[in-house]
């Protein structure tokens, strides 16, 4: 009977995960094509106005207007996007203990790459996450957040870094699961740490009329532009669980990182193609490549 709930647990757990994540990332796609798609309206005079954006769907129009936060009217009823996020990483992190820690992390070890216990590993596999979140957030709030070239640089050699490490301490297939987890982590924290405190602070300022730190919208508009480039490599690791050839590859590491840059590339593309084609068009070029690059190796050098 134990184990029949368990099972469904399991199931059930799996299901709230993916949908949650279905639309988590389908909020941020779609948030991230509307900033680049409004229109201003030189007829609208109201401070603040960015554009409008007509839409056709259902067998309706809807009309968007983005203004920005500041002294103005606020509406009594505000939509607010985060609990999609909350679930997906709360889904996700019982599906992590459920399925690799309640037995004692024996799953995790593998005494070829490092000889430790059950419950060291464990413990490996949360400080690797908890360190991750720390050393990104405390980057880009830091003043090299405003050097955006370096802050960038840092946090890929950071990335990639963990993944070799994972790779060399952790079980295969697992070591791609707590690299997901660092990336969902980074990804949710900036959701429930920084993103909406400061949207509320916000939003009180602006209904007491007062002035708003323009860093502080713009240090927003990072941390959630930074979580639509984090969407593609997960949904990557999420696939490569069925499909040994990739996860338990010599060079697994590898692997994972040339298609962690091949998704930021590829949705980097379309996060710019309307304000710089040929830009676009090169980082197209770049994830392709470096696909095609990751096949290529994955067959030369197994």
């Amino acid at each position: 009977m134990i184990d029949h709930l368990i099972d469904w647990s399991l199931l059930l757990g799996r299901w709230i995960h993916i949908t949650t994540a279905v639309c988590w990332i389908g909020t941020s796609i779609f948030f991230m094509w509307m900033d680049r798609s409004f229109v201003k309206n030189q007829d609208n005079n109201r401070e603040g106005h960015v554009g409008d954006l007509w839409m056709v769907h259902g067998g309706g129009f809807y009309k968007v207007e983005k203004m920005l936060m500041g002294p103005t009217e606020v509406p009594k009823v505000l939509h607010w996007f985060k609990w999609e996020a909350y679930w997906t990483w709360l889904s996700g992190m019982f599906l992590l203990i459920m399925m690799f820690y309640i037995d004692g992390g024996e799953q995790l070890v593998d005494p070829d790459l490092w000889e430790i216990t059950g419950t060291q590993a464990i413990f490996w596999g949360l400080g690797s996450i908890l360190v991750s979140w720390v050393f990104y957030d405390l980057l880009w709030e830091s003043p090299l957040a405003e050097k955006s070239g370096v802050a960038h640089t840092l946090t890929i050699l950071y990335a990639a870094g963990m993944i070799y490490l994972l790779c060399h301490t952790m079980f295969h297939r697992i070591a791609f699961i707590h690299v997901a987890a660092i990336l969902g982590t980074w990804m949710v924290g900036n959701v429930l740490l920084r993103i909406i405190p400061r949207m509320k602070q916000m939003v009180e300022m602006s209904k007491k009329g007062e002035a708003i730190d323009p860093k502080w919208a713009i240090n927003a508009k990072n941390r959630s532009t930074h979580n639509t480039y984090f969407t593609l490599p997960i949904i990557f690791i999420m696939f490569t669980n069925h499909f040994p050839n990739i996860y338990a590859h010599e060079h697994n590491w590898l692997l994972l990182i040339l298609m962690t840059m091949a998704g930021a590339s590829v949705r980097h593309y379309f996060v710019i193609r309307e304000k710089d084609d040929m830009k676009a068009k090169i980082f197209a070029a770049i994830g392709i490549l470096l696909i095609i690059g990751t096949i290529a190796a994955s067959y030369e050098l197994a």
